[in-house]
């Protein structure tokens, strides 16, 4: 199940460092960027008791490029790696098995910025992509949800090229519904009634490198 998630990440990478060599004047104003923060969650109601997934530190990296002044559209990847357990109506708490969860988003940033000389400015952003929840455990199988973002933050240049990135983001895995999840040869870890939405948020801050002039 791990190679589902090495191949995603090749894939990604792939495509980040394509979007960089491309010979295009559309790609002239690309930035390229990497974070790392701390990421929370809600519980899930399962159809056993309540699913926890842990807040832990997180990380990524990605790349935007300037559609129009002021709008940049952007590809990144989150990652992170938490422990889950299952709350039970009995009051049982059972652990179950570390998961990583990794967002693959597309999306657009808007940047409150008068003009180019202004090097400190907020921004809005959204995106929509896929999430995948893999279990370490290779004996389970691993989940795929359609996921938003949404969030803003606040860019703060250094020099011409390189500058500090700070953000908040929610993070909204979608639709989880009537079926077990994370599923191996023993039965399924836990099961989903009528709907489930997993709610996170993450606080990220990083380095940003301007490309081309």
């Amino acid at each position: 199940m791990k190679s589902v998630i090495y191949k995603s990440m090749s894939l990604f990478f792939f495509v980040l460092f394509t979007l960089i060599l491309f010979p295009s004047s559309i790609f002239a104003q690309a930035e390229i960027f990497g974070f790392g923060g701390y990421q929370v969650a809600s519980d899930v109601q399962v159809t056993q008791g309540q699913l926890n997934i842990y807040s832990n530190p997180n990380y990524g990296a990605g790349i935007s490029f300037e559609v129009e002044r002021g709008l940049q559209a952007e590809l990144f990847w989150i990652g992170q790696q938490t422990p889950l357990e299952l709350k039970r109506y009995n009051g049982l708490t059972e652990p179950l098995f570390d998961v990583g969860i990794h967002y693959f988003q597309v999306g657009a940033i808007y940047e409150f910025r008068q003009t180019k000389a202004q090097k400190a400015f907020p921004f809005t952003s959204f995106s929509l992509g896929a999430t995948l929840f893999s279990p370490i455990d290779s004996e389970y199988s691993e989940e795929w949800r359609f996921s938003i973002t949404f969030g803003g933050g606040g860019k703060f240049y250094l020099s011409d090229k390189v500058g500090i990135r700070l953000q908040a983001r929610m993070l909204i895995p979608l639709n989880f519904s009537g079926a077990g999840m994370w599923c191996g040869s023993c039965g399924c870890s836990v099961g989903v009634g009528s709907w489930a939405t997993l709610l996170q948020a993450d606080f990220t801050g990083g380095i940003f490198v301007r490309l081309g002039k």
